[in-house]
């Protein structure tokens, strides 16, 4: 079993930094993709919300989607880590990799859009589709395994690697297939 010294503690940091992270995330997309102008334009004629409550919506909303992706990532990890390796993995295990893999995918498209200078919505399409995300939780169970547990053999690790990223960028794939292709009207 994977033992780390103040486990609780690092878990309880890492999702501190995931929670900061995803706050900035919301404050730069706002700022970035001028979220307040365009849905003061909406309401011009019956202004209804403040900028505040857009803020404050806005930000619930992506802290909610956070945390939930974190979960249904651990909880999935978990299991097919469990099923795989027969050992008896739990939950807080792979909180930590996971979160810090979410981390450093929000930073990086953060990156890509500053960089590129992307101001519009329309200009970032391409990102659904783009598996940043999805690489990241690979690699980081990969190192996760290769730097806290010896016994896994190396193939193993390979093979849950390849197992978490066809898996969770497959669903990825499903889902923008049918956003894209699949009328909802």
């Amino acid at each position: 079993m994977l033992k780390l010294k103040n486990e609780r503690i690092i878990n309880l940091l890492s999702f501190c930094l995931l929670v900061l992270v995803v706050v900035a995330n919301s404050f730069f997309s706002i700022k970035q993709f001028k979220v307040i102008e365009q849905f003061n334009k909406i309401q011009a004629s019956f202004p209804l919300f403040t900028d505040s409550f857009i803020i404050v919506f806005l930000t619930s909303i992506q802290l909610i989607a956070g945390i939930t992706v974190v979960i249904i990532e651990t909880l999935f990890v978990t299991f097919i880590t469990n099923v795989m390796t027969n050992k008896k993995f739990k939950f807080r295990n792979f909180l930590t990799p996971i979160i810090l893999a979410n981390i450093f995918s929000i930073l990086l498209n953060m990156s890509v859009i500053s960089i590129a200078r992307f101001d519009h919505l329309q200009d970032i399409q391409w990102l659904r589709w783009f598996p940043g995300s999805q690489i990241l939780l690979a690699v980081f169970i990969y190192l996760y395994f290769s730097i806290l547990d010896s016994a896994t053999s190396m193939s193993s690790k390979i093979k849950l690697s390849i197992i978490i990223f066809s898996v969770t960028y497959g669903l990825t794939l499903i889902v923008q297939l049918l956003m894209t292709f699949v009328p909802f009207n």
